[in-house]
């Protein structure tokens, strides 16, 4: 068939599909008109302006109507677009006159003087007032629907207007105008409607994210009361001078830290509480207690205490402080826990809500998007159907078959010829252009539409030149025409990428210090790249002439080339110093960097994450629109409270320097240092509420919406290229398959009717329904049978071991030898024994002390051992698999074997005393053991899976990790240019430059992040993007004065923005893609394990109910005893008003141990602990009450075993403090306090949101453990490591008496702190530490040289290297597991409240059986079963279900349920009975039509549980089903009641009669 066939039968096939989808428009239109009859109210009245139709009240202010044209007028006004931007333009003045507010006459003290700010003020309230107005008379006010203020966007508007009319009465400069006024920006909120879609998300996250909330503080609450038990007044706990005090007076020595008893304090002096004489607090906290804002002093302090730990900021300076007051292991359980359950998980689940509400606001805009792009699709096909053929046939055209396609061309193209008369000097230019014209043609079917701009350009300059050929170009054409040859040849291309990637090393390699020589030739070699790259410019600017700017890429070069000569005459001029006035244009110089994202137009999946990232950049601009708002509203507020009530530098005296310091709260850094100040300063705790507002909203709520953004912008572009990519590939092969088979009979199933193939659906259904029915009594059997055959065969298929090829050329397959040693070792002893080696080697490695005087003897026997062993499993392992050559399974084919041959090799060396003489310079080789311990992650499916997930998305990490190197190599060559050589400093203050500064006897120093190289600069870049220690980096920019400068506090303010800058683009967006990518590959990796992918949306949701089915068991009814007594007891227990009494003792048990607070009056001390025995004795009761009613039934429920286990615990507790048994024992009798804090957890047995959210906690507890045992595994690793390396450091700020690699449990320690963020960045510098004149340190790492020099050890520049792969490795993939696994385990959960058949349904059924079947045997009788259908709630039963008696047995008879005779008595089966319940609503409801599931991987799965219930009917026989028994009910039942009527009548024609019953005839046919 021809191309023009094609194009013009694609119209006719298309015909019925057209007809059809107007056909549902039309009655989508008909439904909507109808339902809006039905909806809308009769006082609204429609109106149409500018080209909207909008519903207002029939009379406004019960003044205007609906035809006044006062009204009318305000209605087209204020649906104006020009009155939005006029109004949107006024917010923007209004916001900027507020921040140009001046506040320093606070400084004197005095009043806020008059400025000429406030005559615009009343400017823009009288314009606020008359939107007002406008909007109330098109609108109405507030008592009619469709009114002002019925709109809740409104609400803030008219706030700011009520305000404004306040401020022209009351002096404008009244505090509270003020702060109010601040809410102005917000406007714009209601103006951009994009805007909106981001705070609905919030809004529509607000129950969920309640829910969060509430745990939260349920959380915060339990920590802490556990707080006040623990830590109360340990912060006085000092060393005083005396040891008793004299008088009111206790005087505290000098010695600044914390004791437990005299023991840790100096000589002569004793440690010892004000506290305990009942003394006031004898001194002040300072600097190094966090000036004691930090404390358990009281729930208030203990709160804000928590919330700071939960930011994961300065949590460890609260650990080192209470550890020296408290026993060390209470202290790190205590915050450890807090880390794990508060921080990792409760923080990270926020962003699980707002995720979820984004994916479901977004599916909602986009639905809603598609139906109103569908209704104007078939509305303009109904009103220009011609022009749309004509279209529909230029897109079949266009996308055609791609070989059909280039003969279009090259038909039309000789058509053209044939007319033309051919010009004979030509014809070789024009095929070649032909040529490259079809083949860029057939690149763009291959590539995204989002990356082929320049290959549209070269399609539409090879058609230019293919008609200016045609026209007889002149010489400049030709002239240009040749220059285009050349441009477009990939030798031209490979050429500027060779000069782009030569000049980004020529850039890279300006540094400080650097010699005038090669300072010149570096300049020169610039001075050529700028000439070639001018010179490229001229020859495309000749080439394409205007066509050049139509490419944005060749706009940006243009540009880079502008500024490059600018420079190049600038420093030409002498003005070239790094300091100079033009050093910001010089830097420009490291723009072309951007020319390195040319790559991407040959490295396909380079240039894929490009568009991800491009699409991702798309999506989050109303973001951050919303983000600058927010921080607009904070700074403004923050001036209004703090401008000029604090000398710290950074403050709120103006508005650029308030939104810094809001930027710094964002990027939560240092958060817990400014709040201190700031109350210090203010001499008031109130600060500390707006700094936690800001961090609430802005870190944990914006900057996690950001976050979701990100990840689902980018699976969402990933997914479009995924589907791109499928598309052009099902494209070509459909246009190919149509062209090879065009004349094939497959074409006529094309023509089949969707009515025949409906009919024959319900044929073939109702057959199988049919064929079903009649073995039902056998298919439950038979699926058992089933399941363990398919288990068998794919057990046998994955068992199969093969031995291919001689083994080491010496053992055959068929070796008696082989074959024992392979049975051997596939033996799980053998694994299991192996596993065990491993674990007491990684021991063994923990146990191995650096500072020990000498190495345990017997430590290295074992050792010896172990090294030995795994030897011997190596060549078992060989023999039996052979070494290389012996197929895929040979021993060295394997990564995890490769390891394991590593590490037995540098572990034998290093028992060689002359090889560890040898190796003892490079000490890592002997750390290698430490490796071991990632064999376990091989044998753990979940650890495996993670594993697998993280290589699976190595690729992506790479492309990303590319991306950021290139930004950091972009902001670093950019940071050289302008601070290299301008960090270092005089030790020495009040000192202008170097010389000044050696004169006077100072030291010139360097900081340890500096941008004097680009290394250096990338080092602290990355440093930068963790957002760790920012802040002072920025500190030092600024600073900066230039080389051999001293700096000057706030020289150049300016820089600031652009460490901002970088970290909105480094940290915030690229570094969080990392997020994005590991969610999604761990997403697709448990999908691909699982195996569930090819499975339908039907066939997941009942394997899924399946499970949920199979797991639930009969419980045993309890059986309540006879005894009066004992029955009164159980309704009072059972009821509600005992259940409400309980809760309310609960509540009011935690508000009392609440209350409780440091130097309270003994009054209250007494009456709390007389409530507490008051409490212990109301639960004691309880539990015993519930035992002697439920007796050993009351430990069949977890909740009652943990309250009869607190109450034990409790009275344990009362008991030894009253004895005063462990009265000497530290803190042993505040632990034992502390257990009745845990009946708080209570309140998650009767909180249902807090059940949900606990609910999402256990559902992710799985993969939290393993994702935890891998982070253990991978702390395990480093830890040993850096304990090897650097065990003695010289102490630093990094590096310090707590925190160090010196043993083992302070290492690992050290490491996870470095995870969280905190610190991490000293500590690298420490161990990188090398001597210096002011630095004094040794180079070694032995014991011998320990013992000399104490730990006075330099470090090496490893560290670096060794702390950045770990902060890779653990904080950005480790970390972003967790959230992974969080993201998952919610989506689980709100996936379990939409299933059609939830979990609590099953239990319902569960609890409804018990009363049937009281033994829980499984069975029920038959003659019971309608009701408990009748009694059970829906889904599953029939509760509100009004079925008659004949409707019940026809609804129980066709369940099909197979009926066993037990003793006597028809009975029922309690999994058959559930499925065939479960199965029944599911086909009526609609959900799922066919219950048949080929996937052998799911019969694999459910095998075990199918094997487990159908246990008990196995061996049972069955001869009919609940049909068949029914029917014969109903025939016995009427047969009685006609033998009755026989008795009476005395008739013999009994069967005709009892036959024609209809039931009768119903249930036997």
């Amino acid at each position: 068939m021809s191309d023009q066939g094609v194009q013009n039968e694609a119209p006719t096939q298309n015909q019925p599909q057209d007809n059809q989808r107007r056909l549902i428009h039309l009655s989508s239109l008909v439904n909507q008109m109808i339902g809006q009859s039905k909806d809308e109210p009769e006082d609204l009245v429609e109106f149409s302006v500018h080209g909207k139709l909008l519903s207002y009240t029939r009379k406004s202010l019960n003044l205007f109507d609906a035809e006044n044209k006062i009204r009318l007028w305000a209605i087209w006004m204020i649906e104006w677009i020009w009155f939005d931007r006029f109004i949107i333009t006024v917010i923007l003045f209004n916001s900027i006159l507020l921040a140009t507010q001046d506040y320093s006459w606070r400084e004197t003290n005095s009043e806020a003087p008059s400025t000429w700010t406030d005559s615009f003020e009343y400017l823009f309230t009288a314009i606020f007032i008359i939107e007002f107005l406008l909007k109330m008379i098109a609108m109405g006010f507030m008592l009619d629907k469709q009114t002002y203020l019925r709109d809740g966007w409104n609400f803030i508007d008219f706030i700011v207007v009520i305000t404004g009319i306040i401020s022209l009465f009351i002096s404008a400069r009244v505090s509270a105008i003020r702060i109010v006024r601040i809410m102005r920006p917000l406007r714009s909120i209601n103006s951009l409607k994009e805007m909106k879609v981001l705070i609905i998300t919030l809004l529509d996250s607000l129950p969920a994210l309640a829910n969060v909330v509430i745990f939260l503080l349920f959380i915060i609450i339990l920590f802490g009361i556990l707080g006040l038990q623990i830590f109360m007044g340990a912060l006085e706990n000092r060393c005083r001078e005396t040891e008793y005090p004299v008088g009111n007076v206790w005087k505290a020595s000098n010695y600044t830290k914390l004791c437990q008893d005299s023991s840790n304090c100096p000589a002569g002096t004793y440690c010892g509480n004000p506290n305990t004489y009942n003394l006031p607090q004898q001194e002040s906290d300072d600097e190094n207690f966090n000036y004691g804002y930090t404390n358990f002093n009281n729930i208030i302090s203990a709160t804000f205490t928590i919330f700071q730990a939960l930011t994961t900021e300065g949590w460890t300076v609260l650990i080192f402080i209470y550890q020296e007051a408290l026993s060390t292991a209470i202290v790190y359980i205590y915050f450890l826990l807090l880390i794990f359950l508060g921080s990792f998980f409760v923080v990270n689940l926020i962003l699980a809500v707002i995720n979820e509400s984004f994916v479901a606001t977004q599916t909602r805009a986009s639905l809603k998007n598609s139906q109103t792009s569908a209704s104007s699709f078939h509305q303009e096909e109904q009103d220009e159907e011609i022009e749309q053929n004509e279209e529909a046939e230029h897109q079949v055209a266009l996308t055609g078959n791609l070989n059909n396609a280039d003969q279009t061309q090259n038909n039309q193209f000789n058509l053209e010829q044939q007319i033309r008369e051919p010009i004979a000097q030509n014809i070789n230019e024009t095929n070649a252009f032909k040529n490259q014209e079809n083949q860029v043609t057939g690149e763009q079917q291959q590539i995204s539409k989002s990356n082929t701009i320049e290959q549209v350009q070269q399609v539409r300059r090879s058609s230019s030149k293919q008609r200016s050929l045609k026209l007889q170009p002149s010489k400049f054409k030709q002239f240009q025409q040749f220059l285009i040859i050349i441009i477009e040849t990939k030798y031209f291309l490979a050429f500027i990428t060779s000069i782009i990637i030569l000049n980004t090393i020529t850039l890279s390699l300006d540094r400080y210090p650097i010699s005038q020589t090669e300072s010149e030739i570096l300049d020169v070699a610039n001075q050529i790249f700028t000439v070639i790259f001018t010179i490229e410019m001229t020859l495309k600017l000749i080439a394409f002439d205007t066509s050049y700017l139509k490419d944005s890429m060749n706009i940006f070069d243009a540009v880079i080339v502008i500024l490059s000569l600018i420079e190049w005459i600038l420093s030409s001029a002498g003005n070239n110093s790094s300091g100079g006035s033009f050093s910001a244009i010089q830097a420009f110089r490291t723009l072309r960097l951007f020319r390195l994202f040319k790559l991407a137009r040959t490295w396909s999946s380079f240039r894929k994450l490009l568009q991800a990232i491009a699409a991702t950049v798309g999506g989050i601009a109303y973001f951050i629109i919303l983000l600058l708002l927010f921080m607009s509203v904070a700074a403004l507020l923050g001036m209004e409270l703090f401008a000029y009530k604090t000398p710290y530098r950074y403050n709120f005296n103006n508005y650029l320097s308030s939104m810094l310091v809001v930027f710094m709260l964002l990027t939560n850094e240092a958060w817990n240092t400014i709040a201190y100040t700031f109350m210090y300063d203010l001499g008031s705790v109130y600060p500390v509420i707006y700094f936690v507002i800001v961090i609430i909203f802005g870190n944990f709520i914006l900057l996690k919406l950001f976050i979701a953004i990100l990840i689902n912008n980018f699976h969402e572009a990933n997914i479009d290229q995924s589907q791109s990519i499928e598309d052009n590939r099902n494209l070509l092969s459909s246009r190919h398959d149509q062209s090879m088979n065009e004349n094939q009979q497959t074409i006529k199933m094309n023509q089949v009717s969707p009515e025949q193939i409906q009919q024959s659906f319900q044929v073939v259904k109702s057959a199988s329904n049919q064929q079903t029915n009649n073995n039902s009594a056998t298919r439950f059997k038979n699926m058992s049978q089933q399941f363990m055959a398919s288990t068998i065969i794919l057990n046998s298929t994955i068992n199969q071991s093969l031995l291919e090829g001689v083994s080491l050329y010496i053992f055959p397959p068929q070796s008696k030898i082989r074959l024992k040693i392979n049975k051997l070792i596939n033996q799980k002893y053998f694994e299991f024994f192996i596993l065990t080696i491993i674990i007491i080697s990684s021991i063994l490695l923990a146990l191995d002390d650096p500072l020990s005087s000498e190495n345990n003897v017997t430590l290295i026997v074992i050792d010896e051992i172990i090294t030995a062993l795994f030897i011997c499993e190596a060549l078992l392992k060989i023999i039996s698999k052979g070494f290389l050559l012996n197929g895929p399974d040979s021993y060295i084919r394997s990564p995890g074997n490769i390891l394991d041959l590593v590490v037995i090799i540098f572990s034998s060396l290093a028992f060689d005393q002359s090889q560890a003489q040898t190796f003892s310079k490079i000490k890592i080789l002997r750390v290698i053991r430490v490796l071991r311990p990632l064999r376990l992650i091989v044998r753990n499916q979940d650890l495996k899976m993670s594993i697998n997930a993280l290589f699976n998305s190595l690729s992506q990490m790479m492309n990303i990790a590319l991306v950021c190197l290139i930004f950091f190599l972009l902001f670093g060559i950019f940071g050289v240019t302008q601070f290299k050589g301008a960090y270092y400093y005089c030790d020495i203050s009040e000192v202008n430059d170097k010389l000044e500064c050696f004169d006077k006897g100072g030291s010139w120093q360097n900081k340890n992040f500096n941008f004097d190289n680009v290394l250096n600069a990338m080092i602290t870049l990355f440093v930068i993007s963790t957002t760790e220690g920012w802040i002072n980096l920025m500190s030092d920019g600024i600073d900066s004065r230039g080389i051999d400068l001293n700096p000057k506090e706030d020289n150049a303010y300016a820089w600031a923005l652009y460490f901002v800058f970088f970290i909105i683009v480094g940290s915030f967006f690229i570094i969080n893609l990392f997020a994005g990518v590991i969610v999604e590959a761990f997403q697709s990796e448990k999908e691909r394990l699982s195996q569930m992918k090819d499975l339908t949306k039907q066939e997941l949701e009942w394997y899924e109910i399946q499970q949920k089915i199979y797991s639930s068991v009969p419980i045993e009814k309890f059986k309540i005893s006879k005894h009066k007594m004992i029955r009164r007891l159980n309704e009072v227990i059972s009821s509600n008003p005992f259940e409400i009494f309980i809760l309310s003792v609960i509540i009011l048990n935690t508000c009392v141990m609440m209350i409780q607070y440091l130097r309270s009056p003994q009054e209250l001390t007494d009456a709390i602990q007389i409530l507490n025995w008051i409490f212990l004795a109301i639960f004691s009761i309880e539990a015993i009450l519930k035992l002697i009613v439920y007796r050993k039934f009351y430990f069949s429920s977890g909740w009652n075993v943990f309250d009869f286990t607190v109450v034990l615990l409790t009275i344990l507790g009362v008991i030894l403090e009253q004895s005063n048994v462990l009265s000497n024992v530290g803190t042993a009798t505040s632990i034992l306090r502390t257990f009745r804090i845990f009946r708080v957890l209570r309140l998650i047995k009767s909180a249902k949101n807090l059940r949900i959210i606990f609910g999402t906690f256990l559902v992710t507890l799985p993969g939290l453990v393993s994702v935890g045992g891998l982070l253990g595994i991978m702390l395990f690793i480093f830890a040993v490591v850096f304990m090897n390396l650097f065990p003695y450091v010289k102490r630093g700020d990094g590096v310090t008496y707590n925190s160090n690699f010196s043993s083992f449990g302070v290492s690992l320690f050290t490491l996870f702190k470095c995870s969280t963020g905190e610190d991490w960045n000293l500590v690298m510098m420490d161990t990188a530490r090398t001597a210096q004149p002011n630095d004094i340190c040794f180079d070694f790492n032995d014991y011998a040289n320990y013992a000399e020099y104490g730990f006075m050890g330099c470090g090496n520049v490893g560290g670096i290297l060794l702390m950045i792969i770990f902060m890779i490795i653990v904080s950005l993939i480790m970390l972003n597991l967790f959230v992974a696994i969080i993201i998952e385990g919610f989506q689980n959960t709100s996936k379990e409240e939409n299933a059609p058949i939830k979990k609590l349904d099953v239990e319902n059924f569960q609890q409804q059986w018990k009363d049937y079947d009281k033994n829980a045997t499984g069975f029920i009788q038959c003659k019971y079963f309608t009701q408990f259908m009748m009694a059970l709630p829906q889904p599953l039963g029939w509760s509100k279900l009004k079925y008659s008696a004949a409707q019940q047995r026809l609804h129980v008879a066709q369940l099909n349920l197979p009926v066993y005779n037990l003793n006597g008595k028809n009975t029922y089966f309690y999994y058959q009975a559930l499925i065939c319940a479960a199965q029944d609503f599911l086909e009526s409801s609609g959900f799922i039509s066919n219950f048949e599931i080929s996937k052998d991987i799911v019969k694999l799965k459910l095998q075990p549980l199918m094997e487990k219930a159908f246990s008990k009917v196995s061996s049972l026989e069955t001869e009919f089903d609940s049909g068949q028994y029914m029917a014969a009910v109903l025939i016995q039942q009427n047969t009685r009641r006609k033998f009755q009527k026989l008795k009476k009548s005395k008739s013999s024609a009994v069967i005709a009669q009892y036959t024609n019953d209809d039931e009768v005839q119903q249930f036997v046919a």
